[in-house]
């Protein structure tokens, strides 16, 4: 029986080699998570994976490789289920409702990734080379493009004040992130998603327009 496939579907062979390496990405989360980069070891995410310390290098040619991959993955996700949301054909308000609960929902779920995330932008932003910096600036290029383009929507019909749409932006942005790290900081394991309504309140209440104001 010939495992290859010729109509786009992928082999027997092909498929367990995916679930191997997703137990491994799943296991090094879990490390990544608890440890940091720097606490975790091949042999420990080997041993997390319950496969050989030799074997992880038929998936991931070293720590960096599994790291960087890990995270690109995860973002990836992030992308088609929260930043398409902003491409959407409806109002303004109703796209930044979506967004922030696929944000929130996606990181309640996702909480040790989260973990993962913030040290790799506190310890790797800075010095990360190479193509996976290239492609993670390119993305967080596109991201902000997009949240500007709808906070300058906002502005023109009347939604928000006349304010720089790159400072809505980033107000809106910087909200989010503040409640995502006070969350991934505490011992809370859920109710990430109620906090929606704190963040969209604060920044309505703060940037909409009033009656009378010119």
């Amino acid at each position: 029986m010939n495992d290859d496939s010729s109509d786009g579907k992928l082999s027997r062979k092909e498929r367990e080699f995916q679930a191997r390496r997703q137990e491994i990405l799943e296991a090094a989360t879990r490390l990544f998570a608890r440890q940091g980069y720097h606490g975790t070891a091949m042999s420990e995410i080997a041993k997390e994976a319950e496969f050989s310390t030799g074997s992880l290098y038929n998936f991931f040619k070293n720590k960096e490789e599994l790291y960087f991959s890990l995270l690109q993955e995860k973002i990836e996700v992030l992308e088609q289920e929260a930043y398409g949301v902003l491409e959407e054909d409806k109002s303004v308000e109703e796209k930044l409702r979506n967004y922030v609960d696929k944000m929130l929902t996606f990181f309640e779920a996702e909480r040790d990734f989260f973990r993962i995330y913030v040290e790799q932008r506190t310890q790797f932003e800075m010095s990360a080379k190479g193509e996976f910096a290239e492609r993670m600036f390119e993305k967080m290029q596109k991201y902000l493009g997009k949240m500007m383009l709808t906070m300058e929507q906002g502005v023109r019909e009347g939604l928000f004040k006349p304010v720089n749409p790159a400072e809505l932006a980033m107000v809106f942005v910087g909200l989010i992130n503040n409640i995502l790290t006070v969350y991934i900081n505490t011992n809370i394991s859920s109710g990430l998603r109620e906090k929606g309504g704190l963040i969209l309140d604060l920044f309505f209440n703060g940037v909409r327009r009033r009656g009378g104001e010119g």
